[in-house]
């Protein structure tokens, strides 16, 4: 897959938070004509939602759920961010670019910690298994000699 350079320039007329709007409202027109692809562009649409505070968001039904013979759709909602990319300051706020090889590289330390926590778990798992089936065996066995 080759991989596509966007380049925009910060100025006065041109800036960060313009820059972010053009690029969300692109890659949004990007999901849905992929998922339009996929699923059919009858069930991609934009959808508001949300309880006091309303968000637009890309939907589209992935499929349907039966429960009790009533049958739904599965609905998923995206909501792209454009994440920080120059550092500034405001009034407010400082923002830092995005490090998305920190980020990364976070996920991928996170995911490892949680596979070994999960093999963890299941060989302790597998140990009291194994040790209640030789204390089971032990009973029976002596229950056996007994009778």
């Amino acid at each position: 897959m080759e991989y596509q350079t966007n380049t925009y320039e910060v100025t006065k007329q041109n800036t960060v938070a313009t820059i972010k709007a053009d690029v969300k409202a692109k890659i949004t027109e990007f999901l849905m004509e992929a998922i339009a692809r996929e699923f059919g562009p009858e069930v991609v649409a934009m959808v508001r939602t949300g309880n006091t505070t309303k968000v637009n968001e890309i939907g589209f039904i992935f499929g349907e759920a039966t429960n009790e013979g009533e049958t739904t759709p599965i609905v998923i909602t995206l909501n792209p961010t454009v994440k920080e990319f120059v550092a500034r300051k405001t009034d407010k706020r400082t923002y830092v670019p995005f490090d998305f090889a920190e980020a990364k590289a976070a996920y991928e330390d996170y995911i490892e910690t949680k596979e070994a926590k999960a093999a963890e778990v299941a060989e302790k798992k597998a140990k009291k298994i194994a040790a209640d089936e030789a204390a089971r065996a032990k009973a029976k066995a002596a229950k056996e000699s007994n009778a």
